[in-house]
């Protein structure tokens, strides 16, 4: 593993010259900075599409109370994905298009998920409450509990100096009243 890392740093630009020099013999040096040209515009069009894809299932996921973790390791296989057609050379292409197929890039995700741990500390994930967990939390015909029954109490931490009390504060709230004041 220790000489791994140095092997690919040093090995993938010599295969990727290599690469060059074969497909170039094949088809000819126009036709092969073609091909590099369209593969890195083929990656910029799919991180745009993809990563915006990606974007709105974390912004989903986020809005109804769901752990966005997966679908954040998802995007960053894409963006890696992305950067690998961008990159001139076609052993990162192939690696990057292989990378945006989706049952590849489940597999990889799952693989990456199982080594490493995705914290989310968005509200409405790890709840203290600990009824918010029982069988009755949840909504008929829902898959899991209510998003207002995930979240934990809400706590603000002032420092002394961050609040006043007036003598009003004391007494309790003022009833309130009908008129605007600003």
């Amino acid at each position: 593993m220790r000489f791994l890392i140095p092997l690919l740093i040093l090995g993938l630009p010599l295969a990727e010259i290599a690469g060059f020099v074969a497909v170039g013999r094949e088809i000819g040096v126009a036709m092969t900075l073609l091909l590099v040209f369209l593969s890195a515009i083929a990656g910029i069009m799919l991180l745009r599409i993809q990563g915006f894809s990606v974007l709105r299932r974390v912004q989903e996921a986020a809005r109804t109370g769901i752990d966005p973790g997966l679908d954040v390791l998802g995007g960053v296989l894409v963006f890696i994905a992305a950067i690998l057609l961008i990159v001139p050379g076609f052993i990162s292409d192939i690696l990057g298009v292989f990378i945006f197929l989706p049952p590849v890039r489940r597999a990889v995700a799952a693989f990456l998920r199982s080594r490493i741990t995705i914290l989310s500390s968005a509200p409405g994930y790890g709840s203290s409450n600990p009824q918010s967990s029982g069988p009755h939390s949840t909504d008929p015909g829902s898959s899991g509990p209510r998003r207002e029954d995930r979240r934990g109490p809400l706590i603000i931490d002032l420092e002394e100096d961050e609040f006043s009390r007036k003598k009003k504060d004391e007494d309790g709230p003022e009833p309130p009243t009908n008129r605007l004041s600003r």
